[in-house]
C-alpha cells in the first residue's frame, strides 16, 4: 500500500494541472508514437483527392498543441521529418502545423526554406506565429536573399509580425525601383506603425508612381489609426494632414477624413462643419458619416442651414442621419423640406418622416401621396405605412372623417389597409355610402384585407347599391375574399346562399352567384343547379358559367348534361371546356373510364380548339384505349399534329 500511495498523489495531481490547464481530461491525447505513424503515412502524401493521411496528421498534431510537455518532442519530429526526401505536399503540411508547435529551435531549418520557391510560403506562415527576435531576424536576413514574389511574401510576413527592426529596409524598399516590393513595404510599414514607418510613408505620398501613392495613403491611415488607440494625438493628426495634402483616391480622402475628425476632441465639431462646406463630395460623405457622433442635437441649426447650399447627394444623406436624432428636433427641418422645389429633397424628406415621424405629419404624408407621382409618391405611402404607434392610426382614421380631399382619403384607406388597422373596419364599412366611387372601390379593397366573414353581410347589402360593373364585380371579390376567410370549407357560402334564396332580382341574384363560383363552396353546388332552371336568361347565364368554371370536379355530371342540352351556342362550348377540363383534374382516375369520358367529350366536339382540349388530356391516361382514341385523329387535318404528337407521349409511358 505505501508504494502505491505516490503513484495515486501523481495521478490526482496530473488531474488537477489538466483542469487547471483548460483541457478536458475526457478527451483523448496524443502520444509521440502517434505523431510517429501519422508522420510516416504521411511521408507518401501527394495530395489530391486521398487526403486521409493529411487529416489523420493535423488531428494529433492539433491534439499535442494542448500538451505544452510534448510539444517540444513533436516539434523536434516535424523539423526531422522536413530534412527527409518527403513529396513536397508532405513537407508544406508540416510547415503549417509547425505554427502551433513552432519554437525559436524551428527557426534555423524554416530560414533555410525562405528562398525555395516551393517552400517560402508555407516556412513563412510557420515564422509568423513563432514569438520571439529569432524568427524576425531571419525574416530580415532573407529579405536582402530573395526576389521578386519571395521578397513580397517576405515583406508581408514582417508586416504581419510588425517586427520594429523592419522600418529601416522597408522603407529602402519602398523608395526603391521595384513597384511590388515598394507596394508591399507600404502595407507592412502600415502594420508596424512605428515613427520611422510613419515618416517613411509620409515621404512616399509624394511619390509620382500612382499605385505607390495610394498604398502609401492606405497605410498611413492604417499607422495613425493605431497612433489614436495609443493616444497620441498629435501624431495621428500630422499623417492624416500627410494624407490629405496628397489628394489620394476617394476611398483614402473618405477614411482621413473620418480619422481627422475622430482626432480632434473639442475640435472636431469645427473640423466637421468645415469639411460639410467643401467642395469636396467624398469629403462632404465622410462629414455626414461622423455627424451623429459630433454634432448634439442642440447643435443642429448649424447643419439645417447649410442643406440649401449642399449638393443633392450630400442634403439626401443628411436628412438620412437627421433621422436618427430625437424627433421634435428634426421634424420642422423635415417639414420644411417637403416645400423644397427640388423633388430628390422632398422624396429624402418624406422617407426620414417614415421613421422620424409621429402623428402630427399623417396630414402631411396624406397630402404628398395624393398630389405626387412616381417615386415621390411611393416614398409618401411608404412612410405612411410605417409611421409607429396606435397615435398615428387614430390620426389616420380621423383624419377619414374630416372634410379633407378625395385623393387624400383614398390614400388614407389605403393606409389603412397597409397598416392592417382592425379598428378602422367600420369607418370602411361607412365610406361604402360615400358620394365618391374611387373611395367606395378603395374601401372595398381595404376590406377584403381588413376585413373578417362577419362583414360579408356588408359586403353583400352594398351588392345592391353599386354603380357600375367594375364597382359590382369589386364587391363580388370583396364577399368572396370575406367568406373564403372562413376556416370550415363546407360552409363559407351559407350567408350568399341565403341571399340567394331571398333573392328576385335577376341582376343581384347573377351576382350572388358570381360569389358562390369565387367561393368554390361544394355546399352550393344545390343552389347552382337550381339557378340553371330559372327563367331568367341572365341569372342562368351565370349559373353555367360558374359552374363550367368551377374549381373542383365535383360537378362534372352537371357540366356535362349542360354541354348536350344547352340551347345556346355559348353555353355548349363553355361546359364543354369545363367537362374536359373536370376530366383532366382527375389525374389518378382509372385510366380507361377518363379515355371514356374523353371520347364522349369528342363526340360533342365540333371544332378543332375543343379536339385539341382533348388530345392535350390524353397523355395523363396513357392506356391502349388512349393510344388507339389518339391516333384515330392523325388523318385530321386540323388536328393531326396535336394527335401525332399525343400518340408519341402515350407511347412512351406505355413502355
Amino acid at each position: 500500500m505505501k508504494t502505491r500511495r505516490p503513484i495515486v498523489l501523481f495521478a490526482l495531481v496530473g488531474v488537477v494541472l489538466v483542469f487547471a490547464a483548460g483541457i478536458n481530461p475526457a478527451a483523448p491525447q496524443a502520444e509521440p508514437k502517434q505523431l510517429d505513424s501519422a508522420l510516416k503515412n504521411l511521408a507518401s502524401f501527394q495530395a489530391g483527392i486521398d487526403s486521409v493521411a493529411y487529416w489523420k496528421f493535423r488531428e494529433v498534431v492539433s491534439a499535442l498543441r494542448n500538451d505544452p510537455a510534448a510539444r517540444p518532442a513533436a516539434e523536434t519530429q516535424l523539423l526531422a521529418f522536413l530534412q527527409t526526401n518527403a513529396p513536397l505536399p508532405a513537407k508544406m503540411a508540416v510547415c503549417r502545423e509547425l505554427r502551433l508547435v513552432g519554437s525559436a529551435a524551428s527557426v534555423p531549418i524554416l530560414e533555410k526554406f525562405l528562398r525555395d520557391k516551393n517552400m517560402s510560403d508555407p516556412a513563412r506562415y510557420a515564422l509568423e506565429k513563432i514569438s520571439g527576435p529569432a524568427a524576425d531576424r531571419a525574416l530580415l536576413r532573407a529579405l536582402d536573399k530573395t526576389s521578386g514574389a519571395l521578397r513580397v511574401g517576405i515583406i508581408s510576413s514582417l508586416g504581419f509580425r510588425k517586427t520594429p527592426d523592419a522600418a529601416a529596409p522597408l522603407a529602402k524598399l519602398l523608395a526603391g525601383k521595384d513597384l511590388e516590393a515598394a507596394v508591399a513595404a507600404a502595407y507592412s510599414l502600415g502594420r508596424i506603425g512605428t515613427d520611422s514607418a510613419a515618416t517613411a510613408l509620409a515621404g512616399a505620398l509624394k511619390s509620382p508612381s500612382p499605385p505607390i501613392r495610394d498604398a502609401a495613403a492606405s497605410a498611413a491611415l492604417e499607422c495613425a489609426d493605431a497612433f489614436l488607440k495609443l493616444s497620441r494625438v498629435p501624431a495621428a493628426a500630422a499623417l492624416i494632414e500627410s494624407v490629405l495634402s496628397a489628394k489620394p483616391a476617394a476611398s483614402a480622402r473618405r477614411a482621413a477624413t473620418i480619422l481627422k475628425i475622430s482626432a480632434a476632441g473639442e475640435g472636431a465639431s469645427k473640423i466637421l462643419f468645415d469639411s460639410l462646406r467643401s467642395n469636396d463630395a467624398v469629403i462632404q460623405e465622410a462629414a455626414v458619416w461622423k455627424m451623429k457622433d459630433v454634432i448634439p442635437a442642440d447643435n443642429l441649426g448649424e447643419v439645417t442651414g447649410l442643406l440649401p447650399v449642399l449638393p443633392e447627394g450630400s442634403r439626401v444623406k443628411i436628412l438620412a442621419v437627421l433621422a436618427e436624432y430625437p424627433r421634435e428636433r428634426v421634424l420642422p427641418t423635415f417639414l420644411a423640406c417637403l416645400k423644397s422645389p427640388a423633388a430628390f429633397e422632398r422624396i429624402a424628406a418624406l422617407t426620414a418622416l417614415g421613421t422620424a415621424g409621429d402623428s402630427s405629419v399623417i396630414p402631411a404624408l396624406a397630402e404628398a401621396a395624393a398630389n405626387s407621382t412616381g417615386n415621390e409618391q411611393a416614398a409618401a405611402r411608404e412612410s405612411l405605412g410605417l409611421v409607429k404607434g396606435r397615435d398615428a392610426d387614430e390620426a389616420i382614421l380621423s383624419l377619414l372623417d374630416s372634410d379633407a380631399s378625395e385623393a387624400v382619403k383614398t390614400e388614407l384607406i389605403r393606409a389603412v389597409g397597409e397598416r392592417r388597422i382592425f379598428s378602422g373596419k367600420s369607418a370602411l364599412i361607412a365610406r361604402l355610402a360615400d358620394p365618391s366611387p374611387s373611395l367606395r372601390i378603395q374601401a372595398l379593397k381595404v376590406l377584403r384585407v381588413i376585413g373578417t366573414p362577419s362583414d360579408v353581410p356588408a359586403a353583400l347589402n352594398h351588392l345592391a347599391e353599386a354603380a357600375d360593373d367594375a364597382e359590382r364585380e369589386e364587391t363580388e371579390n370583396t364577399a368572396a375574399a370575406l367568406a373564403v376567410k372562413i376556416a370550415r370549407p363546407i360552409g363559407r357560402s351559407d350567408t350568399i346562399k341565403e341571399r340567394l334564396t331571398a333573392e328576385m332580382d335577376p341582376e343581384r341574384k347573377a351576382g350572388l352567384i358570381r360569389i358562390l363560383g369565387k367561393v368554390g363552396d361544394d355546399s352550393s353546388l344545390p343552389d347552382l343547379r337550381e339557378a340553371l332552371r330559372f327563367p331568367d336568361p341572365v341569372v342562368k347565364d351565370a349559373a353555367v358559367r360558374v359552374l363550367t368554371d368551377w374549381p373542383t370536379a365535383t360537378p362534372v355530371e352537371d357540366v356535362y348534361e349542360v354541354a348536350k342540352t344547352a340551347e345556346s351556342e355559348t353555353h355548349r362550348l363553355l361546359a364543354l371546356r369545363g367537362f374536359i377540363r373536370m376530366i383532366a383534374l382527375g389525374k389518378f382516375r382509372n385510366p380507361e373510364n377518363a379515355v371514356s369520358d374523353l371520347r364522349l367529350a369528342l363526340e360533342m366536339s365540333r371544332r378543332p380548339e375543343e379536339k385539341r382540349l382533348v388530345l392535350a388530356a390524353l397523355p395523363d391516361f396513357a392506356c391502349p384505349e388512349a393510344l388507339k382514341l389518339a391516333r384515330s385523329f392523325l388523318n385530321d387535318a386540323d388536328v393531326k399534329a396535336e394527335a401525332k404528337a399525343a400518340a408519341e407521349a402515350i407511347e412512351e409511358k406505355l413502355k
